[in-house]
């Protein structure tokens, strides 16, 4: 698995808007010329989300608007193989400000990580964040 920079954690705020095909149109071409490609612009971003077996997490998300919280896989691989890099992320958005942690293994890594072995991969802000949602929902699993 090639190792490359990554943030482990950051924060943004983050505002979505629904929009026509023709605003879309406008704004790209309103934008090019500002705009770089990065080695990402044609990308397949693959997302495995996490939640208990009643899925809790996605119902307390639209429950409360206003508080958002998800723990996920992701790899920017169109065909993930065992060992391609994946990020274990725990993402939480409190009105429109978003925090993610996030922590980079091989699929088997993160997937031992994500069902209690530590063993392999640690951080001790999202090895406290996991604890805390394991007490608090019970098992995390993939849907």
């Amino acid at each position: 698995m090639a190792e490359k920079f990554f943030q482990h954690h950051f924060q943004r705020f983050e505002t979505k808007y629904i929009i026509s095909k023709e605003t879309l149109l406008a704004l790209s071409l309103e934008f090019e010329g500002y705009l770089l490609e990065d080695e990402r612009a044609y990308s397949t971003i693959n997302n495995l989300y996490y939640d208990t077996s009643s899925y809790q997490l996605i119902r307390e998300s639209l429950e409360n608007p206003h508080f958002d919280e998800k723990v996920r896989l992701r790899t920017y691989q169109e065909h993930p193989t065992e060992d391609s890099q994946v990020f274990l992320e725990i993402k939480k958005k409190t009105e429109s400000l978003v925090t993610k942690r996030r922590l980079a293994a091989d699929l088997l890594t993160a997937e031992a990580y994500l069902d209690g072995d530590y063993s392999q991969l640690t951080d001790v802000q999202i090895d406290t964040e996991m604890v805390w949602l394991t007490q608090h929902f019970g098992n995390i699993l993939s849907l």
